[in-house]
Parts: structure tokens; C-alpha cells; sequence
């Protein structure tokens, strides 16, 4: 004999009530058997859950292949140092969007049609540069699914791409010691950020590179950088420049004998958004004294581009595996300078 409903049929699926004497709880079971309290008002419960719903991606769906590969993949990776922590923060905020237009789909039915719609139709129309920088994430998901033999083809190879313009800002010699100069002058956190970015430029490493370097890596040859994204480890001999940037940013007030050389009052490293706020906090001072706005990220084109013109190959500074591929990106050189064939 079949036993009574504990529940009143009202309820939506998964939307369970427990009657106390007083008040009436609502709550719902989550995947992984995840208990989840949604308050005393049937209302706001069923919204609620409405909400956590649309947040769970379904089995065999584009979303739980991205959770799989940010959790199976892309994690790991960084743990083991092989990518730096702001590359995942940039992916799980891609994610999001990616998500939101094709979540729900089965991953076999993605094709090349709703890749090029979501860059020139919909997303792209919005943020061009972004939705290419998505869609890069999503054909690295589907790769990584092509290799685990969920699927045979990538559906989002040659699908064409928002045109973008390449970036040309280059920090001259000159705006960086008054840069420099403004930075010491409005003290700690500027002094900080600043003085990152010199030893960026110095030693021609990103900015993950840079908030995790330690005194560990240091000998007396120079610096050394490990791999990164199947590069080349690369040491960085000593200059006169580079060891005084070092020392300079050891010495920064701390509470205890700071490993990691960029570092807050605490000793302790900087997260990739602490140092963000940071370095916006010097850029507004900077731009309010009349400065040009640049980004971290142009010191490693200022290296490779000061490492071209001193005849150079920035490849050995940098650690990329082709020259080709540094110089693509980096090198902002607004006039070329050759003698003549003979």
C-alpha cells in the first residue's frame, strides 16, 4: 500500500517544506547531496531555487564541461605553477558568459554557426575584443574534450574572429623615471606597484610572474624564472638596475623578514586582485599629474621592444619558445630602422 505525500503537491520539484511549530522551513537538495536552506517564504523559496537551478549545469551540457576543465585541468595546473592564478581568475570570469549562451546545450550541439552568431551577433556586438578572448577559452575547453574523446571535431576552429587592433602604447625611458619618481613620492602601496612593474620590465616576466617572485629563485648569477605555458626556463643575469630595484622593494616596510620580493606590510604576497587595486590607485595619480595611461602589461613589451632595438633576440629574455611569437605581440616599435642593402 502505497504511504501518503509528505509534501503538499503546491510544491515545485525538488522544493521541500519541514513544519515546525512555529515557523515553516523550505529547503532543496543539491548535486553531491548539498543541503540548501531557502527560508521561511514560499515565494522567495521557489525563486530561490529557481535561481540555484540555472546555476547547476546539467550532465553532459558545454557548462559542466567548462566546470570539468577548469576543476580537472586548468587547477591543477596552476598549483603546480605552470599558470599563473590571474589566468584562471580570467577563465572562470569568461566562463560566465559562455555559460549564459550555450550552458544548457549538450556538448555534441555546439556548432560552428553559434560560435560565429556569438561573436558577430551577439556578444561580439557588445565586447569584440572580449567575446575573441571567450571563444579562445571555449575551443581550449573543446580541445581538452576532443582529447578526453567526448567529441570529434572542435567547433570552434576557423570560425573567424573580431578584428582587432593591435596595441601600441610604449612606455618611453623617460615616463617611466618620472613614473618611478611620482611613485616613491606617494609611498607605500604606489612604491610597491611601481616598483613591480620596473622589475617586470627589467627581467621582461608578466606581472604572476612578478608577485610570486622569491628570494629562493635568486644565486649569484642572477635570477631564475621557470616554465611557463611550455616556454623555456630563463635566468636573468644581474645588473646594476636590476639588483637595485630588488633591493629597493625587499626594504619596503614589512612585519616580518619578507620570501616573496613584491609584498604587502604583512610579508605576505600579493593576490592578483590586492595589487590590482594597487596599481589602479597610482595609475589615477599618475594620469591626474598629466601622465599618459599605460597598463602592467606594457612592460614586457617595453622589454622586448628596448631587447629588438639593442639587436637582440627577445625570445631569451622572455623564455617564448619562438621568436616570432614574442615579437607578434610585443615589439611597438613605430619605426624601423635598417641600412640599406649595400
Amino acid at each position: 500500500m502505497a504511504g501518503k505525500r509528505k509534501f503538499p503537491s503546491r510544491l515545485p520539484p525538488r522544493l521541500y517544506m519541514t513544519k515546525g511549530k512555529l515557523v515553516t522551513s523550505y529547503w532543496t537538495i543539491l548535486p553531491g547531496n548539498k543541503w540548501a536552506g531557502l527560508g521561511h517564504d514560499l515565494i522567495a523559496a521557489k525563486r530561490m531555487l529557481l535561481s540555484l537551478q540555472s546555476n547547476v549545469p546539467s550532465v553532459g551540457s558545454i557548462g559542466e564541461l567548462i566546470d570539468d576543465y577548469l576543476r580537472d585541468e586548468l587547477c591543477p595546473l596552476v598549483a603546480q605553477g605552470k599558470r599563473a592564478q590571474r589566468t584562471l581568475d580570467d577563465r572562470e570570469a569568461q566562463s560566465v558568459e559562455l555559460k549564459a549562451a550555450f550552458g544548457k546545450m549538450a556538448i555534441a550541439d555546439l556548432t560552428p554557426n553559434h560560435v560565429w552568431k556569438y561573436l558577430h551577433k551577439f556578444r561580439g556586438t557588445v565586447a569584440p575584443v572580449r567575446a575573441n578572448r571567450e571563444i579562445t577559452f571555449l575551443k581550449a575547453v573543446y580541445s581538452w574534450a576532443r582529447d578526453q574523446g567526448l567529441i570529434r571535431d572542435n567547433p570552434c576552429t576557423g570560425v573567424k574572429m573580431n578584428e582587432e587592433v593591435p596595441r601600441d602604447r610604449l612606455v618611453s625611458d623617460k615616463e617611466l623615471a618620472a613614473f618611478l619618481k611620482l611613485a616613491r613620492e606617494s609611498g607605500d602601496i604606489s612604491t610597491r606597484a611601481a616598483l613591480a612593474f620596473h622589475i617586470a620590465y627589467l627581467t621582461g616576466k608578466g606581472q604572476g610572474q612578478i608577485l610570486r617572485l622569491s628570494r629562493s629563485q635568486m644565486s649569484d648569477q642572477g635570477i631564475e624564472f621557470g616554465k611557463r605555458k611550455g616556454g623555456a626556463c630563463v635566468l636573468v643575469t644581474w645588473s646594476d638596475e636590476l639588483r637595485a630595484a630588488i633591493d629597493e622593494s625587499l626594504a619596503m616596510p614589512s612585519r616580518i623578514s619578507p620570501m616573496f620580493v613584491v609584498h604587502t606590510q604583512t610579508g605576505s604576497p600579493y593576490s592578483s586582485d590586492g595589487f590590482k587595486k594597487g596599481w589602479q590607485l597610482l595609475m589615477r595619480k599618475w594620469v591626474a599629474q598629466g601622465g599618459e595611461r599605460f597598463t602592467f602589461h606594457d612592460s614586457r613589451a617595453k622589454a622586448t621592444t628596448d631587447v629588438i632595438e639593442q639587436g637582440r633576440k627577445a625570445s631569451e629574455l622572455t623564455g617564448h619558445k619562438l621568436e616570432s611569437t614574442v615579437t607578434k605581440i610585443y615589439d611597438r616599435r613605430h619605426i624601423r630602422v635598417s641600412a640599406p642593402v649595400r
